[in-house]
């Protein structure tokens, strides 16, 4: 094979890669979830996040969850205050989503007192059912807003989180 052949060739396999590249990622979008909310009570409320997952509207229900990679897998819900901070950031395949689950392993926290508090989670799988749409090319800004006051039980000898979603925006 001469020199110049073999320049032919690599470039076609790269124009071809860097084609199917570009098609590929028309076919998909990018979902950036966000977290928020600030309860008044607590001087540190760090929620420990195990997973979050979107469901493909045309998929079976066990097949059709997609996880996102967690960019944070632990948020300090005081120390953002009013703002929002980013839980997940992923690119998904195009298409209509009908449902969110986030999964919630631990919640350890400090009172307004300066208590130290480890609370239990009975069940941390919070499940909504918010439909959105990806657009190919595109991206969906999911912001949910815990109701953290909602998912806060003190029963006098131990604290339990609930988790309960106060709003879901999709922007």
């Amino acid at each position: 094979m001469t020199p110049r052949r073999g320049f032919a060739l690599a470039a076609s396999g790269l124009i071809a890669i860097a084609g199917l590249a570009f098609v590929g990622s028309l076919a998909s979008g990018t979902i950036v979830v966000f977290v928020r909310d600030s309860p008044a009570s607590w001087s540190n409320l760090n929620v420990h996040f195990a997973d979050i997952q979107v469901h493909r509207a045309d998929a079976g229900n066990d097949s059709g969850w997609i996880s996102l990679p967690l960019s944070s897998t632990a948020i300090d819900f005081m120390a953002i205050g009013n703002l929002a901070e980013q839980l997940a950031l992923h690119r998904a395949p195009a298409g209509k989503y009908t449902q969110i689950r986030i999964v919630v392993s631990s919640v350890d926290g400090v009172l307004a007192d300066g208590t130290p508090v480890s609370l239990t989670v009975p069940d941390g799988v919070l499940k909504t059912v918010t439909p959105f749409n990806l657009p190919a090319g595109g991206s969906v800004t999911i912001t949910l807003d815990f109701d953290l006051d909602g998912s806060i039980h003190s029963t006098g000898e131990k604290w339990i989180f609930r988790p309960v979603l106060g709003a879901v925006q999709i922007s």
